[in-house]
């Protein structure tokens, strides 16, 4: 498929070692050839290197290795390999994860059929637990066939990637290399990555999806995203914040803010919830520059201010939910 353009995997390890030699081997039974792979294990502290070692041997998979030998994080990691990377397209591929066979060849699709000022395309994601059984099967509201019950858009998606809940799942998502380094890739002064270049890619440039499910994602109970519910001096909370605040100054009109409001009111309510009072603060200082307090929100800043504690029954009704 020499005539085919290229795309990278960027497949991105730390402390994976139960789950790199599926990953690994779902890149190599993909039905589009032409891909150059890229593997960063941010320094494991398990058996990840090894393992990573092992499946290369064992599917002889070519692929460019950094074992990086002090933890950088995920956006310090993900730079690395996509400043050496040559596809035209690149997908940021947790180790963890799956993708299935089709999943390579209908992105690349998916990007010549909407031509070039489309910087990423989307698909839809099964949610797979430790042990890789089903947990949900699809990211959007479906029927009982399988058909979608809402719409999905496609284009200019700046102000619907500003709100929440997300507009799509993370692992879904494969970016035209040229349009995420001319935004410098993703920013290192952050804790995690996704968020922030969804807004500054969709800022000025379009977005595609395609109805299919094309990736399985792993939910483990010490994922990245699960710390917003539980843990104090919250990097993730922060990072967050510093994205509105980001958003807003790129933010021209006041649609806009309406959208990112929702953002900021719902990462807000968790800093409060769980006693990051600090955050909460500086959350609804930027909610009240661009929406209007609800009653429930001037509650909650009253209790900020009196220090009122509220993580204990949080954890506990949030622990109720996932009992019920």
């Amino acid at each position: 498929m020499s005539n085919t353009p290229l795309l990278t995997v960027i497949c991105l390890c730390f402390n994976h070692e139960g789950f790199v030699e599926e990953a690994l081997k779902s890149i190599k039974q993909q039905t589009y050839t032409n891909i150059e792979i890229i593997i960063v294990d941010d320094a494991s502290n398990d058996r990840s290197v090894d393992r990573i070692k092992e499946s290369l041997q064992k599917y002889r998979i070519e692929a460019t290795f950094l074992a990086l030998k002090n933890n950088i994080g995920n956006c310090k990691a993900f730079n690395k390999a996509l400043a050496i990377a040559k596809g035209e397209f690149v997908i940021d591929f947790a180790a963890d994860d799956v993708l299935l066979p089709h999943r390579v060849e209908d992105d690349v699709a998916c990007f010549i059929k909407y031509g070039k000022e489309y910087a990423c395309v989307f698909s839809d994601v099964e949610m797979i637990n430790e042990q890789g059984q089903s947990i949900k099967k699809s990211y959007f509201k479906r029927d009982l066939d399988g058909k979608l019950l809402e719409t999905v858009i496609t284009g200019d998606v700046y102000e619907r990637v500003l709100s929440n809940p997300p507009l799509f799942s993370a692992p879904t998502i494969t970016f035209r290399t040229s349009a995420l380094r001319q935004i410098r890739g993703y920013d290192e002064t952050l804790a995690y990555e996704d968020f922030d270049v969804w807004i500054r890619l969709s800022r000025n440039n379009k977005f595609a999806f395609y109805d299919k499910i094309n990736t399985l994602k792993r939910d483990l109970p010490r994922s990245l995203g699960k710390q917003f519910y539980y843990q104090r001096g919250n990097q993730l909370l922060k990072s967050t914040l510093k994205i509105c605040l980001k958003a807003h100054q790129m933010n021209t009109k006041k649609s806009e803010d309406i959208s990112l409001s929702n953002s900021v009111r719902y990462h807000g309510r968790i800093a409060a919830f769980t006693g990051n009072n600090f955050l909460a603060k500086g959350y609804y200082q930027l909610y009240k520059k661009l929406n209007k307090l609800s009653f429930l929100d001037k509650l909650l800043l009253c209790s900020i201010r009196f220090n009122i504690d509220w993580s204990r029954l949080y954890i506990w009704w949030l622990q109720q939910r996932k009992i019920s």
